[in-house]
């Protein structure tokens, strides 16, 4: 696996909002890795799919080059403009994924690396049922059971140090296999296919964990201000151990990739 010098936005946010413009420069391998994931969705020309989670639409406009009619969804006012910007040929929407409003119009709902930021999962698999016609599928990945376990831990471990509340900082989901095939099928999904795998990370150089730190617990370090480069050192310190190798972090990352169809 070649190095990289970031890993995918698990919390770019700083203060609540996305930066567009940090995410293409640094996080353009999230859409690189996902495009596997595209080729499991099979798009067909014609078809109408929705993107969930969009960012800035790379893979929305990859979708689309196969002849589908997509639409591309985010939470970000500021991913869906920068996603306009570079695509003004397809349809983006601000949308909150907990919470969609579509009623039987697509062949298929596609999301890449973004569910394990709703963390209410059910809302989530109620409404892309919803938005899919009958026999419509729907093809996720996203952060599985222990992704960034070790940097979680270290977080936590931290923050509790610090007398901060890790729930405020630390709002995730990554369900395992067993977890999230009984809310697909509960919701009237029928999975097809259900995989759990390990993506170990490469972040570049000594400073390459708090480099994610800066991306990923942005609203975290700026709540800290003069006192995050500490912190920072501090959850550094705790992983070093386990993810620390030959002058570069390799960040335990795992994945839960989903294949199911509406009855």
């Amino acid at each position: 696996m070649r190095p990289i010098a970031h890993a995918e936005p698990m919390n770019a946010m700083a203060k609540g909002s996305w930066d567009p413009v940090l995410y293409d420069d640094r996080a353009s391998f999230v859409s690189e890795l996902g495009s596997g994931l595209v080729l499991w969705l099979a798009p067909r020309a014609g078809e109408r799919i929705l993107d969930l989670g969009c960012g800035t639409g790379t893979l929305t406009a990859d979708i689309a080059r196969c002849g589908a009619r997509v639409t591309g969804v985010d939470s970000s006012a500021e991913m869906i403009a920068a996603a306009r910007e570079k695509y003004a040929e397809l349809e983006f929407a601000v949308a909150d994924g907990q919470a969609l409003a579509y009623e039987g119009e697509f062949d298929a709902v596609f999301s890449n690396a973004a569910l394990h930021w709703m963390p209410r999962a059910a809302d989530v698999i109620r409404g892309v049922h919803e938005a899919l016609r009958p026999g419509g599928r729907f093809v996720a990945e996203f952060g599985g059971a222990d992704c960034v376990g070790t940097v979680t831990r270290a977080l936590d471990a931290t923050l509790r140090e610090w007398q901060l509340d890790p729930a405020a900082y630390i709002n995730w989901f990554f369900p395992s296999p067993g977890q999230y095939a009984p809310l697909l099928e509960q919701q009237g999904f029928v999975v097809r296919k259900l995989r759990w795998f390990e993506r170990p990370t490469p972040v570049s150089g000594e400073s390459g964990l708090t480099t994610w730190l800066h991306l990923f617990q942005s609203r975290l370090l700026a709540d800290l201000g003069k006192r995050g480069p500490e912190f920072c050192e501090q959850v550094a310190e705790r992983c070093r151990e386990a993810l620390y190798r030959d002058g570069a972090w390799l960040l335990d990352y795992a994945r839960l990739r989903v294949v199911a169809t509406k009855r």
